[in-house]
This record gives structure tokens, C-alpha cells and sequence, in this order.
């Protein structure tokens, strides 16, 4: 039988509390702080699914659905709850989802869309590490309710003190955690700086994942405006692909910056980022590389190819797959691309069954059943060290079925959305 399903792990998940619910978390030197905050949160804030900030980048009727689909039939409930996120998991044949924060953070008044549409400042690095430790021990207490079917990843502020980074990182692997998300960077301290090399001594010895989230994870900390666009919606348009390149831009600060060649076991994943978009990049960085007119004799601290340093440690938490990614599966390569069903947001939750979906992308292009085994579970369980026999019982009651899954639809599912997303790999 376990033949004929298949071990769902979601690489991209996403939970917090409700606002007023962090307090206990709160270091107690902020409480009055936090109390203020409340005020303001609950007369004006907006976490990045609520329909304030949902509606800079979505059309109202797809707004509409999500308060129909989400929030009036509970499935919202999800995000603070977890026996309720259990049940969404089971829901779409998820065994294990991948956890990280999200924005709504304490002392986090609004989205980052809804923050740069109102020109609003980046939160300081001192209540920036505030809300992550609350967020941590938050999740603690979260993920103890579902033993073995979470996978945390910790928030920690890198720029606030080294020695205060190693010990959250520390504290959150002896509670649990498998991984950490990286932080903004500041362009004066990039992610490569001397100064951090007792944070990436302490995640190597410690085996812990690094995470390099989009919007959680830049190469910048210069907060993103888009001030005096012509229409609204050009906002998030324009937000986001300055978004995306400081993200992406995490690959060439680790492999230029030489942190892969000084710690060879660490793994690192980009999630919620795509999958395409590292073919160009590491084409034009092997080409740099060896090919160029640049100088080589940076080969005496950046040892090998970049697409080798990728190959030796990087994955992609892809997220929700484009048809077209799945149809470029071998040359982004098969054993790095993660599913993520990115629970909250709407990209996944508007779609109407994890089936359907994996039928209009896996199914329609095709996919063998032991190429989507890795796509769906597989390589995932190998990154996080994820044991998948212990998960049979689980999927043999809520799994996929793989003939469901892999039978091509015989119409167009879904007309938008990221289905049918291009992938540009050259």
C-alpha cells in the first residue's frame, strides 16, 4: 500500500500567534512597550494574509474568496492553532510541514507590501530581536502539540550582538529546532563579514540548517518604497522584484563570500523563492568563474565552481510549482526542487485540493511516480532528516493517492496563478 501514495512534506509553512498572545512570550523589560504596541496593532496592523494587505496585491474578488474560503470556514485558525493546522495538513494530504515565522510579529505593525506602500521605516534591530525570540518560544509550545509532524526553523537577529545570535541558536536546536531563517543583512555587514564567523561555527558544529526565506532573508536592510507609483497596484510590482534580487542575492554572498568553502557540511535552502532562477545565476557564476576576463586568483579562497559549492550543500524550497518548473525538473535538477504548500498564503490556500493542483503541474507534464516521490517528500525528508517510514502510517491514512496525483487533467484548472507561472532558465 505504501506503493500507492505518496509522503507529503511541505518544505514552506508558515505559524504565529494571535498579536495579544505573544505577551507571555515577551521579554518582560518590553511588556509596556508590547502593551502600547497592542493598541496600535489592534486599531490598524496587518499580517501579510489579512485583507488589508491581501488587497494591495490581489484583485477584490480573489480577496473575497480567500475571506470566504479562509476565514469564514475557520481554515484561518490554522495559523494560531495547532490542532486546527493539524487538520488542514491532513486536509490536503500534508504528513510534515516546515515552519517559519511570518510577518505580524510583535512590535511588527504591517506586511512589507503594506509597509512600503505607506513608506513606513524598518523596525530597529533591538525590538526586531524582541519579536523573534518571542516567536521562538511561541513555536516551542506550538509544535509540542503535534510531536513529529514540524520541522521549526528559529528567527534570530544577527546585528543586534554576535554572542546573543550563538546563544538563541544554541537555546533553539537544545528546544527543537532543525534549522534557522536568515535574517536582513546590513550592505555594511553582509552575511560574510568576519564578524559572523562564530554564527556560522556555531550552526555548523550544531548541524543546523540555514534558511534563506524570500522577504525573511536579504542582502539589505534598506527598507523597500514605492512612493508616487501611478496606480496602486503597480506597488506591489514594484516591491517585489527588488525583493526578490536581494533575496536571490543570499547565493552569490555565501558562495563569493566564501562561506560554503569554509563550512562544507552546512546545507543551505532557499525557499518560497522558485526553483528556475538558480540555472542563470550559476551559469553566469561558473562563467565568471572560469571564462571570464575577471581575475583567478581568487581561487585561493573560492576552491571550486560555484554551481559545485550549489550541487555540495544548496536545496530549493520551491514552494508551489509552476508547470513550467516541473517541465525544466532536470535541468534545475530533480533531487533539489521541495514542494511547499506556503499555508497561510493565498497562492496556496485558493487552490481548491493539493490534488488538483499536483494534476495540473506533476500530472500534466507527466512526471514518473519515483521523480515525484522526491518532489513531494523525498528530498525533503533527506535534507531535514526526516524519517519516512515512520511516516507510512500517517500517509497511508491521509496520502495522496499516486494515480490521482499523476493522471493528467483533461482541462485547464487553474487559469491563474502560479500553475502556469514561466520559468526563463535559458
Amino acid at each position: 500500500m505504501a506503493d500507492s501514495v505518496f509522503t507529503v512534506i511541505s518544505s514552506d509553512g508558515h505559524a504565529g500567534a494571535l498579536m495579544a498572545d505573544y505577551r507571555p512570550y515577551v521579554d518582560p523589560e518590553f511588556h509596556a512597550e508590547f502593551d502600547a504596541f497592542l493598541v496600535d496593532w489592534n486599531e490598524k496592523g496587518s499580517r501579510n494574509f489579512d485583507a488589508a494587505s491581501l488587497g494591495a496585491r490581489l484583485d477584490p474578488e480573489y480577496v473575497d474568496e480567500w475571506t470566504e474560503k479562509m476565514v469564514d470556514t475557520g481554515r484561518i485558525d490554522g495559523f494560531p492553532d495547532v490542532h486546527r493546522r493539524i487538520a488542514e495538513m491532513e486536509r490536503e494530504g500534508v504528513c510534515v510541514e516546515v515552519l517559519f515565522p511570518d510577518f505580524g510579529l510583535p512590535f511588527e505593525l504591517y506586511s512589507p507590501t503594506l509597509a512600503a506602500a505607506k513608506g513606513m521605516p524598518a523596525m530597529d534591530e533591538v525590538h526586531r530581536r524582541a519579536g523573534f525570540r518571542a516567536f521562538n518560544r511561541w513555536l516551542v509550545d506550538f509544535v509540542s502539540g503535534a510531536p513529529g509532524r514540524f520541522i521549526p526553523m528559529a528567527a534570530v537577529s544577527w546585528s543586534y550582538d554576535v554572542d546573543d545570535a550563538v546563544a538563541e541558536i544554541r537555546w533553539a536546536r537544545e528546544h527543537g529546532f532543525r534549522g534557522i531563517v536568515l535574517p536582513h543583512f546590513d550592505p555594511l555587514k553582509p552575511l560574510y563579514h568576519p564578524e559572523f564567523e562564530p554564527i556560522w561555527n556555531v550552526l555548523d558544529e550544531l548541524d543546523m540548517i540555514v534558511n534563506s526565506h524570500a522577504a525573511l532573508s536579504s542582502t539589505s536592510t534598506r527598507p523597500i518604497h514605492t512612493p508616487a507609483v501611478p496606480h496602486p497596484a503597480c506597488g506591489s510590482r514594484l516591491y517585489v522584484p527588488e525583493m526578490m534580487f536581494y533575496t536571490h542575492n543570499v547565493l552569490n554572498h555565501l558562495i563569493w563570500g566564501g562561506v560554503l568553502e569554509r563550512h562544507p557540511n552546512l546545507k543551505v535552502v532557499f525557499t518560497e523563492q522558485g526553483s528556475g532562477w538558480v540555472v542563470p545565476m550559476l551559469r553566469d557564476m561558473d562563467y565568471s568563474y572560469d571564462g571570464s576576463y575577471f581575475r583567478t586568483d581568487y581561487r585561493d579562497v573560492i576552491k571550486c565552481k560555484p554551481s559545485e559549492y550549489y550541487e555540495r550543500q544548496c536545496y530549493l524550497g520551491s514552494s508551489i510549482f509552476s508547470r513550467s518548473e516541473i517541465r525544466a525538473r532536470n535541468d534545475i535538477g530533480v533531487d533539489k526542487m521541495m514542494l511547499g504548500m506556503d499555508f497561510p498564503h493565498h497562492e496556496g490556500t485558493l487552490l481548491e485540493t493539493t490534488q488538483e493542483y499536483l494534476r495540473a503541474t506533476l500530472g500534466a507534464e507527466h512526471v514518473p511516480v519515483d521523480e515525484a516521490r522526491e518532489l513531494l517528500g523525498g528530498n525533503a525528508a533527506k535534507v531535514f532528516d526526516i524519517d519516512l517510514r515512520s511516516l507510512l502510517p500517517i500517509a497511508r491514512r491521509i496520502g495522496l493517492s499516486t494515480e490521482d496525483v499523476l493522471t493528467p487533467p483533461e482541462s485547464d484548472l487553474f487559469p491563474r496563478g502560479d500553475v502556469h507561472k514561466p520559468v526563463f532558465i535559458g
